[in-house]
């Protein structure tokens, strides 16, 4: 995978919702055990993202059947798509960056919170 493609998933999933979503809890709560269930959350969801899974291939070697009758190119989907590394990266991403965050404002706020 090329390093320039990770710029802006790192930037956007990690940097800035990761921060808006422990940020949000934070403010609405200002608790130490929600902050820490969210880190919790971001854990697994980065443990979900970067684990891999093999495929499962179907075991009668066909293809589904289309039900209406309209082609794929007729809606313009591709019936090809890989949208699970995306997806994986995603949670990847998301889930180190609320933990990232999580711990920042663990350290850095341990003061204020409840």
């Amino acid at each position: 995978m090329d390093p320039k493609t990770l710029v802006r998933p790192l930037l956007l999933y990690t940097g800035l919702l990761g921060l808006l979503t422990v940020g949000a809890a934070y403010l609405a709560t200002r608790s130490g055990l929600v902050i820490l269930v969210v880190a919790g959350g971001g854990l697994l969801l980065a443990v979900l993202g970067g684990g891999t899974a093999s495929s499962v291939v179907n075991s009668s070697g066909t293809e589904p059947a289309d039900g209406d009758g309209l082609g794929m190119e007729a809606t313009g989907l591709s019936a090809y798509t890989n949208t699970e590394s995306s997806l994986r990266l995603v949670l990847l991403c998301y889930g180190s960056g609320v933990l990232l965050w999580s711990l920042v404002v663990l350290f850095t706020l341990r003061e204020t919170l409840v």
